[in-house]
Formats: structure tokens, C-alpha cells, sequence
């Protein structure tokens, strides 16, 4: 249905950079460290390079006792060795709980060669937004011709999307190579690392690697203790937008959350913040920090729009407002004309309110006719995310609004019921028309607790005996071809790897690693 080659900027590059990044394919471990822990019977895929081989090892001090880890070791051939390196790192956290703090991706940092110490570094957090606003930043800059590195997360539908340079998501390859490296130093050092640390440190390897201009470095939860917040000077600190989201971790008040946030703040350096935040407790924490000049997107951009219903317009604009700082400071990362600027954040990401046209033929193969359903792909994930996206759907489409069907699934750590009434508002309080599933990831809310968080829940489609994602973008599908109705699947991003691959999207996706 739709080809995503992932690649939505100009190939525009600097190869002249004044700057070299190559001690991070030096610096790892020399061979003569290796403490022959591994045995190869087959070819060299079979050698398993990351932690959780090591947990087989009495050397290795951590792993939570004497149980059955056969399933680890068990070498599955039809898996690539991408596949496999990557599946032991998302089972990390099995023997690694996370911790929030510094000291692990420090001492990592440290352990690779401080890569990012050299690299300017533009610094993005907020409940909302965060990543359209750093994906428009990156997409603007690389318009001048400079190699922008952007991290991103979580993924929709490979790991590779998570760090990228110039729109081109980091190879198999390169993380073949690579993230072995990030293994070893964590053995050799006796790092216990997180998942998200150890990807963290993959991407900073990455853009090292690639010579980078810049990078747009988005935050994965908070910013005081995120594995990101180890920049030391970042040439701008962004704050998009602050609201409820993760209370059990940040705080369960939007000063608390703020406070968290506001940790990437540091000393001397200029911060931007967006229109949806607490404004008295940001500035006393840049006061704090000895962080600033503090400035707001009004006053950097004459043409603000205070009353935006479309929430890209409101990420356009503190891309715009950040774009202006960061060159007013280094000038060498531009020129950028307006209309390079105008190019650069007309950029979205997927699932931000993403358009998809699905056949007809692609629901029911039977059918012929030239028919299609619109989709509407949306990870609005949390009450204020909503709100938006029932702003933009009234926005849109005007008197003309469709009627809806909507498929949604959520993580568990969101306000179920705000996001279930604005659900049941998508779809004009028709419960027949919401369908609810529930993504394949642990941290995704049950059917029975959306359920139970729903007022009118009568008449709602699920199925608690096949919960699959698949199933009822199928079934919604079909109803949308037979009742000419538009479809919109929104919620966690979790879901969307499924939902994409169910309407026929072709772009790169990691197997069930």
C-alpha cells in the first residue's frame, strides 16, 4: 500500500568536516583483553558476543541465580545475526532491572571514548512532541548540506530507526559491528547496563562513526536521570510540552514531572520551551541550574501562532524558534533559508496523524472495485495527545467529518478513562464503533482494564480470546470498506508495528526478535 524507504530528507551532505570522531573504532578492546569466554562450534554467527551469553560464566557477576537460561544459548539459524544481537537486547532488562541515574551510561560513555563530548548536541525532552520537534530539527539542518545525527524512540517497526543520519537509519551491518563492542566494554568494565543505556551508547558510536555535524538527541523518559543526559554542553536544551505521563516514575503532579524534565537544563546553556508547560517552575530550575538565556517560542518567532488546532503547526513552530538560537550561536551549521527552514519542519513522523490509503483488494481479495479506506495513524497515547488528535480530526475535515471507526490500544500507565471518554467522542459515543486490542508488550494496559476504565463500554468490539492486533485491524477494515467510513487506529506505539504491517505498509522491520 504505501512504500516508507525511511528516507524523507535531502541527501545533501558534508563530507569536509573539520572534526574526526574516529577514536571510537579504536578505542574498544584490544583482542588481547578477551578472556576466551566464548567457543565457536559452527561459523562466527554462532559465538555469542553479548551479555547474556557472558551470564553463563561464573566471571560474569550478575544474572539472578542457577535457573534454566537454555532458551538464551539456543542458536536459531533462521534468525540473522542482527536478529540475534538484537534480541539479546531487548532481553536485557530480564537480568538487569532498570535503574534510573547516571553512573552506568557515564562509566559506558566513558568506557567508549566520550564520543559525544565531541559532537554539538541539541538536547530535546517533553511529554509531547518530542520527537516530531527533534525529527523537524534534524530534517532542517541537514537542507544546508551538513550530516545531522537524530535519536529517536521508542521504534514503530525496526530498532534501527532509533538513531539515524541524514533520514538513513543505521545499517544491519554497523550494528553487527558495533554493538558487539558496547557488549564487551560492558563485560570488560563490569557495567550492568540497561537496554536503553547500551542503545544510548550504540548510537553515540554511530554518528562517531559517521563524522557527524550535529546531533538531535531525544530524551526516553524524564531528562534528570535519562541515559541521555550525560551532554555536558548542549548548544540548546528543549522543553515541548509537559503533562501527566509516567507518575509512577517522574512524580504525579505536573511540577513534579516538570522538575524531572527540566534536569537537562545545564549551566550557561540557552533553553527553549513550549507553550504547554509550567512556566514559574522551569524558570526557577534554569535559575537553579544557572541555565539560560530562558526564552519561549513567542519570543523568538514574530509570526507565532498562539491558537494552533493542529499540534504539528504548535511542533513546527518551537522547531523554528530552535533552528533561530542554535544558528544565532554557530552560524558554521548553516546558512538555512526561510524557505529551507519551511522544508526542513513540514516534515512528520510516521503515525503522527499519517494518512494511509488501503484497497479494496487488499482487505477482500475478492473484491474488485477501485475502492479505498482511509486510515488515520495516530500514537496519541495520553489525555492531552488525544485532545489534540480530536482537535485535528474536527480541524481536517471541517462540517465534512467522516464517519469514524477507531481501533485503540494503550499502555497500562496512562489515564484509561480520559482517554476512553475522548475515544468514544472520536466516534460520536457509538460504542459499536471502537474496537480495543492489546499490543504484545508488557508495559500495554489489558482489554479488561481498558474496559473497565471505559464509562459505556457496551457494545465495544474486542476479543479477550484472540487479543491479536492483526484481528481487529482486519475486522475494523472490512467495516470501514462496507460502511464508506474513515478508520483511525491511535494509542501506544507499540501497537503500530502490527497495525502497519496488517494495512500493507512496506518499509524495514525487524522480525520477532
Amino acid at each position: 500500500v504505501v512504500k516508507n524507504n525511511n528516507n524523507n530528507s535531502s541527501s545533501n551532505s558534508n563530507n569536509n568536516n573539520s572534526h574526526s570522531h574516529s577514536h571510537c573504532n579504536s578505542l574498544f578492546f584490544n583482542p588481547s583483553n578477551r578472556k576466551n569466554l566464548w567457543r565457536s562450534s559452527g561459523h562466527p554467527r554462532s559465538i555469542r558476543t553479548g551479555l547474556f551469553a557472558m551470564s553463563h560464566f561464573s566471571t560474569f557477576p550478575r544474572g539472578g541465580g542457577d535457573e534454566d537460561r537454555s532458551w538464551i544459548a539456543s542458536d536459531d539459524k533462521s534468525r540473522s545475526y542482527y536478529e540475534e544481537l538484537v534480541r539479546e537486547l531487548y532481553q536485557i532488562n530480564f537480568f538487569h532491572p532498570v535503574k534510573l541515574g547516571l553512573q552506568n551510561v557515564d562509566r559506558l560513555h566513558e568506557a567508549i571514548g566520550s564520543p559525544l563530548d565531541k559532537i554539538p548536541v541539541i538536547h530535546v525532552a517533553g511529554t509531547n512532541g518530542k520527537g516530531s520537534v527533534s525529527l523537524k530539527i534534524a530534517n532542517s539542518f541537514q537542507q544546508s548540506g551538513k550530516k545531522v545525527g537524530l535519536f529517536c524512540s521508542p521504534h514503530v517497526s525496526s530498532f534501527r530507526e532509533r538513531m539515524q543520519v541524514n533520514g538513513k537509519l543505521i545499517e544491519e551491518s554497523e550494528v553487527e559491528t558495533l554493538l558487539p563492542r558496547i557488549f564487551e566494554a560492558c563485560r570488560v568494565r563490569d557495567i550492568p547496563a540497561t537496554f536503553f543505556e547500551i542503545t544510548t551508547a550504540l548510537a553515540f558510536c554511530f554518528y562517531a562513526q559517521h563524522n557527524v555535524d550535529l546531533v538531535v538527541l531525544e530524551t526516553g523518559l524524564g531528562g534528570r536521570l535519562d541515559a541521555t543526559n550525560i551532554v555536558k554542553e548542549p548548544l540548546l536544551s528543549i522543553i515541548t510540552s509537559i503533562g501527566l505521563e509516567h507518575t509512577r516514575i517522574l512524580g504525579d503532579t505536573i511540577e513534579l514531572i516538570a522538575k524531572e524534565k527540566a534536569g537537562i537544563m545545564k549551566p550557561g546553556c540557552p533553553v527553549l520551551v513550549g507553550p504547554h508547560v509550567p512556566h514559574d517552575v522551569l524558570q526557577q530550575c534554569a535559575i537553579e541550574k544557572g541555565a539560560g538565556p530562558y526564552y519561549t517560542t513567542p519570543d523568538i518567532l514574530p509570526q507565532y501562532n498562539a491558537i494552533v488546532e493542529d499540534y504539528d503547526e504548535e511542533n513546527s513552530q518551537t522547531a523554528q524558534a530552535a533552528i533561530s538560537l542554535v544558528l544565532g550561536k554557530c552560524p558554521e551549521l548553516g546558512p538555512l533559508s526561510e524557505e529551507q527552514i519551511d522544508v526542513g519542519t513540514s516534515i512528520r513522523p510516521p503515525c503522527r496523524f499519517e494518512f494511509v490509503q488501503v484497497p479494496a483488494a487488499h482487505i477482500d481479495s475478492t473484491n474488485s472495485e477501485e475502492k479505498m479506506v482511509e486510515v488515520i495513524l495516530d500514537v496519541a497515547h495520553n489525555p492531552p495527545a488525544m485532545e489534540h488528535l480530536l482537535k485535528k480530526v474536527q480541524s481536517h475535515f471541517g462540517s465534512q467529518t467522516p464517519n469514524m471507526r477507531l481501533v485503540m490500544g494503550m499502555s497500562s500507565d496512562k489515564d484509561l478513562a480520559a482517554c476512553g471518554r475522548m475515544a468514544l467522542e472520536l466516534v460520536r459515543d457509538e460504542p459499536g464503533q471502537l474496537h480495543l486490542v492489546q499490543a504484545a508488550h508488557p508495559r500495554s494496559a489489558t482489554l479488561e482494564a481498558i474496559l473497565n476504565a471505559v464509562p459505556k463500554h457496551e457494545g465495544i468490539n474486542f476479543d479477550l480470546q484472540d487479543r491479536s492486533i492483526t484481528t481487529q485491524v482486519n475486522k475494523a477494515l472490512k467495516l470501514a470498506l462496507e460502511r464508506n467510513e474513515t478508520l483511525i487506529v491511535c494509542g501506544s506505539v507499540f501497537l503500530m508495528a502490527d497495525v502497519r504491517q496488517a494495512l500493507g505498509i512496506i518499509e524495514p522491520r525487524d522480525s520477532a526478535c
